[in-house]
């Protein structure tokens, strides 16, 4: 995912560029952020709660909204150290769930959770992540 790069100017000119170690680090997203995402074919401008899901597949990501879905060529994990774990969890190895779009959660017999999202869908949670997000989150 790509947050659209805002030009800074002085005087006509470029801003200075920022040092190495702050350019490496990826800038976190913010609630409320618009983000640009880009498929071979398709673009989409999009709000950040308007994403329910991230979904892994191979070395990519497809990413879910309530009207379809748009293949990004990014894995899960460069996606995860972008977005916000205020908003955004990981619910298994291969998907990461936005809490805003959760209508229910739910515990299994077997103590792992499931989330049953605004569009029906249920995301359920992997055992490790979800005693991780229990205790994280106070549960």
């Amino acid at each position: 995912m790509q947050l659209l790069p805002a030009i800074q100017t002085q005087g006509g000119r470029r801003a200075a560029p920022l040092a190495e170690s702050e350019e490496s680090k990826p800038h976190k997203i913010s609630p409320g952020a618009f983000v640009l995402l880009t498929d071979d074919s398709k673009c989409r401008l999009a709000r950040i709660e308007s994403i329910s899901i991230l979904e892994a597949f191979q070395n990519a990501t497809f990413v879910h909204f309530d009207e379809g879905k748009l293949f990004i060529r990014r894995s899960l994990v460069e996606c995860e150290r972008r977005l916000d774990n205020s908003i955004f969890v990981r619910a298994s190895r291969d998907c990461i769930v936005n809490l805003s779009q959760v209508k229910q959660p739910r515990l299994l017999k077997d103590g792992r959770l499931i989330f049953i999202l605004k569009d029906e869908r249920e995301v359920v949670f992997s055992r490790r992540q979800s005693v991780l997000f229990r205790t994280l989150r106070g549960l």
